[in-house]
């Protein structure tokens, strides 16, 4: 079991995010690829023959697949507090659950739209960073366009959307766009496009926030024994992997400070965002927690998947992060992410 787990490991590392059929192993929890070699290790303890191989191959196999397990080995460590520094600024990073609708699907719960609406507004953020403005129409989701509920609820913020993604901001507004990848796109959950920039004044500098919502890998509600079901994962994968790639090349490029966050359905296990960590810093780190998952909320799953993400760059400090429980408005902890940008 040991070597078999050592060869999936391998197989991990070397395959995620590069071979579309790799996303159906990569959907399990990434602590499995935490606590697995473990359990070998106390498994062989029994074994008197076998101690010091199983041993070996567990540590080996926990080796490797580290960027795998979402673990944030940063809480194990003293942090040193932030100074005072700078100009500071609070986002607030949720996906909305379809807009606090009551919708029909797998997985669904009812909501509440107003409520949702007076919980954002009471977490008191600069910028709002939300996702899945959209409502449930048969197999589609299509983008809401009435902002006249945001009006009513944030009547000092500039809304800005491109198809599900909603951005709310006080600070002022200096220009946006949406980061197109020109896939030519016809996914429905969730549409296209899939990132929006907005950029905004702070102090003297230009801060660029990136709202993104990436599209999922897999229709659960499909049959998984028709080859339409993985033809579907395969079409997908082509997309995302043009989508990360697309995104990552605009920060490199991007010399603001900037944000990257939102719902990238997308765990630790999974090797497309890979590229993008490698060129960011993940918020996450000062967050605290051992496994900072953020899905599932409410039941149904256990909370064991991290799918939202929190990425910053460019002179840019943590002064706090905090993981919300959304108080049942949606199935994803929010993200109250305290920034200084350097002067």
């Amino acid at each position: 079991m040991a070597i078999l787990w050592l060869v999936f490991a391998v197989s991990q590392e070397l395959l995620t995010g590069k071979v579309w059929f790799w996303v159906l192993p990569g959907l399990m929890p990434p602590i499995v690829f935490a606590v697995a070699p473990p359990i070998l290790m106390i498994a062989a303890a029994l074994l008197r023959r076998f101690r010091l191989p199983v041993l070996v191959l567990g540590i080996a196999s926990f080796t490797i697949t580290v960027p795998s397990s979402g673990i944030n080995f940063a809480a194990l460590l003293p942090r040193n507090t932030p100074t005072g520094e700078g100009h500071h600024v609070r986002v607030v990073q949720m996906n909305t659950d379809y807009w606090g609708q009551l919708r029909e699907g797998t997985l669904s719960d009812p909501r509440d739209k107003e409520a949702m609406l007076k919980y954002l507004r009471g977490l008191d953020a600069d910028v709002y960073l939300l996702q899945e403005h959209m409502t449930r129409v048969g197999d589609l989701a299509l983008p809401v366009t009435d902002l006249s509920d945001v009006a009513r609820v944030f009547p000092e913020y500039r809304a800005f959307t491109a198809g599900t993604l909603l951005t709310l901001t006080r600070l002022p507004v200096v220009d946006h766009r949406v980061v197109d990848a020109d896939t030519g796109s016809s996914l429905a959950l969730p549409p296209p496009p899939y990132e929006l920039m907005v950029n905004v004044q702070v102090g003297d500098r230009v801060l660029s926030m990136y709202n993104v919502h990436m599209p999922i890998q897999i229709i659960i509600e499909q049959n998984w024994f028709t080859r339409d079901f993985y033809k579907e994962i395969e079409r997908r994968h082509i997309i995302r992997h043009d989508e990360f790639r697309v995104l990552t090349k605009d920060v490199v490029a991007n010399p603001n400070p900037l944000i990257v966050a939102g719902d990238f359905n997308t765990s630790p296990a999974m090797g497309d965002i890979r590229g993008l960590l490698d060129v960011t810093h993940d918020a996450a780190r000062y967050s605290g927690r051992l496994y900072p998952s953020t899905w599932r909320v409410g039941g149904q799953l256990p909370m064991l998947w991290r799918n939202d993400w929190f990425l910053i760059r460019n002179n840019i400090t943590v002064a706090e992060f905090r993981s919300l429980d959304p108080e049942g408005n949606s199935d994803h902890l929010a993200q109250s992410v305290d920034l200084a940008i350097s002067k």
